[in-house]
C-alpha cells in the first residue's frame, strides 16, 4: 500500500490523508497509536513537516493530540478563515525576538497563501 505525501498544500485533504495513513499502517501490521505516530513524520513535508518540529514534547508524544492539533491547523474546511483570524491578531510578544516574529509572520502568510 502506497502512502501519500502530506504537505498541506491547496486541494489537500488532512482527514483523508490521516485515514490512509491509519490504513496503510495498520495494513503493515503497525495497529498500535505509538507506531502511528512513529513514522508519521516519514510523510510530512514543506509547512506542515516545520509546523510539526516546532511542537512540543508533550503534543508529539501522543496520536490523538497530534491528530487533533493538525486537523485544527491544516484542516481544508476551516483552514482560511481560521488564518484569518489568526492573522488578525497576531502580535509580537513582550519576549519574542524580532526574528521568531517575522517567522510566526511569514509561517502564516505561507499557510493563507496555500489556501487561495
Amino acid at each position: 500500500m502506497v502512502i501519500l505525501i502530506f504537505r498541506g498544500s491547496k486541494g489537500e485533504d488532512l482527514k483523508v490523508f490521516l485515514r490512509e495513513y491509519k490504513r496503510a499502517c495498520i495494513g503493515t501490521r503497525f495497529r498500535t497509536a505509538t507506531e502511528w505516530f512513529n513514522f508519521l513524520t516519514e510523510f510530512l513535508e514543506g509547512m506542515v513537516s516545520l509546523w510539526f518540529e516546532q511542537q512540543t514534547k508533550e503534543l508529539k508524544g501522543s496520536w490523538n493530540n497530534i491528530t487533533k492539533v493538525l486537523v485544527k491547523e491544516f484542516c481544508v474546511k476551516n483552514g482560511y478563515q481560521n488564518l484569518i483570524l489568526e492573522l488578525s491578531q497576531l502580535k509580537q510578544g513582550a519576549l519574542e525576538l524580532v526574528r521568531e516574529y517575522k517567522e510566526r509572520t511569514m509561517t502564516l502568510q505561507n499557510k493563507l497563501q496555500g489556501c487561495l
